[in-house]
């Protein structure tokens, strides 16, 4: 059975695949990426493309990963201390997870994202900021 951790140091892209663009030409309407739409994909595939696998994980995935944002300004001295603080702002952990999910798929950690049969998330903010990623193999008993 395969798996998959590490961390990237950095400050996670807030953009999500979710904020494209519009506009209507012919009477249809016609989407595009916005700019930093493009650049946070971009940006994913960078800090990712180290950690790829050499060859695709294979059958049901369980993925874990954290969200890990730089503190607010405002943010109280005893979250501070403790080192970290869930995070109930946006943008949707959900929509992260697309975005980064999208970016992994590119770069073949898996065949699909539509291997991920078990998955947790979590958004924080601290003060190691990046992205935490665990990805195994789930086995047929499991």
């Amino acid at each position: 059975m395969s798996e998959l951790k590490f961390f990237i140091p950095c400050v996670p892209p807030r953009a999500t695949a979710q904020q494209k663009g519009a506009f209507v030409a012919g009477g249809k309407v016609r989407f595009y990426k916005k700019a930093r739409i493009a650049q946070a994909e971009s940006d994913w595939i960078s800090l990712l493309r180290p950690h790829a696998p050499e060859s695709p994980l294979q059958g049901p995935l369980l993925v874990d990963v954290s969200f890990v944002f730089p503190f607010k300004k405002t943010e109280r001295k005893a979250d501070r201390e403790r080192g970290w603080v869930r995070s109930d702002t946006r943008p949707d952990v959900d929509n992260l997870c697309k975005m980064l999910f999208d970016a992994m798929s590119r770069l073949g950690f898996w065949n699909d994202d539509g291997q991920i049969a078990d998955m947790r998330a979590r958004k924080m903010r601290g003060q190691a900021t990046g992205l935490a990623v665990y990805i195994s193999e789930i086995g047929a008993g499991e």
